[in-house]
């Protein structure tokens, strides 16, 4: 499915913008979920433990059946489920963290490194090995109904990409306010926006202002 096909069915969610320019991995994705609640708005688009399995169902990571069940443990133990996504949150920052460093060329924190490598040793027990066209992959245990199931899809992307060669093409959008990372798939690896039409337009408009008031003076 693309990327504009599951930004249309998302429409009227809080978490729409995350699909409508994809980052190239899930884990991307749910980091790109974040960038309200780091601007100046402070708002989180996913905001509580429901709206985490509306996010994962619409972004595919997991089926209608799964998300049924998390819906109805969640249901059935409203404060773990609370829990749960409030650790999902921290594992966003954190990972948020750790691959803008790479993308900027800063330093890793260690404490964000434990951080991924706990909820990894969380999801371990959900995660099934499941054949592919062209090999394996962990999946999700498609029977899984404990509420820490529900952050197997978003560690093992994480680790996938961090430990492969696309880490190397990872990208920081080039507008300073944009917080939206990416995967360059261009030829030349010359991407440098999120979206031209959106950050990369915002960025030439305000260096057009600039050159303008420099010239004046």
């Amino acid at each position: 499915m693309t990327g504009s096909t599951v930004y249309q069915r998302a429409k009227g969610k809080p978490y729409a913008e995350t699909f409508r320019c994809p980052g190239g991995a899930l884990c991307l994705d749910f980091c790109n979920s974040g960038q309200s609640a780091r601007g100046p708005s402070s708002t989180e688009w996913i905001a509580g433990f429901s709206e985490l399995v509306d996010w994962l169902e619409a972004a595919e990571a997991i089926t209608r059946g799964q998300a049924a069940r998390l819906r109805r443990a969640a249901a059935a133990s409203p404060r773990a489920a609370a829990q749960v996504w409030g650790r999902a949150i921290r594992f966003r920052e954190a990972l948020f963290r750790v691959l803008n460093a790479k993308a900027e060329g800063g330093a890793v924190a260690r404490e964000d490194l434990s951080d991924i490598e706990g909820e990894y040793a969380r999801a371990a027990p959900f995660a099934r090995l499941s054949r592919t066209g062209k090999g394996y992959r962990w999946s999700l245990d498609p029977s899984a109904a404990a509420l820490d199931a529900a952050l197997q899809p978003l560690v093992e992307s994480a680790v996938s990409l961090l430990t492969s060669a696309k880490i190397e093409r990872l990208r920081r959008c080039g507008n300073s306010t944009c917080y939206w990372l990416f995967i360059d798939e261009t030829k030349n690896h010359s991407r440098r926006w999120c979206e031209m039409a959106s950050c990369g337009n915002v960025v030439k408009v305000r260096r057009h202002r600039e050159k303008a008031r420099s010239a004046a003076h």
